[in-house]
């Protein structure tokens, strides 16, 4: 008899161990299923680039005749696109990429001018 009582004492320590050994796999369990809802595009909110970003349709951007686009880069919500091919095409223009607007033009010339 005094056998079982022993095993019984020597068990309660293991039992809790387990109860809280399966509520950290169950948890583990809900975080992992989170992640990949939210990655696979569930987890979207209002607050999301691709939630605000407005459509606009074609947009005419003026360009000097006979300059080329050299160079395009991203920054924030911009689109920055270096000219070249000639001194008066020596120009950056900056359009903000959700509107198609021209923000403005950024002019180049040489020190002195």
């Amino acid at each position: 008899m005094q056998a079982a009582e022993a095993d019984t004492r020597n068990m309660k320590p293991l039992v809790a161990l387990v109860i809280i050994m399966g509520v950290l796999i169950v948890t583990g369990i809900v975080v992992i299923v989170v992640t990949i809802t939210s990655r696979m595009g569930g987890g979207r909110t209002a607050s999301s680039p691709a939630a605000t970003v407005t459509q606009f349709a074609a947009v005419d951007l003026p360009v000097p005749a006979g300059c080329q686009v050299m160079e395009t880069t991203t920054a924030n919500d911009r689109l920055i696109l270096r000219l070249g091919t000639g001194e008066r095409c020596n120009q950056v223009l900056i359009v903000d990429i959700s509107t198609g607007k021209l923000l403005g033009t950024l002019r180049l010339v040489p020190n002195g001018q």
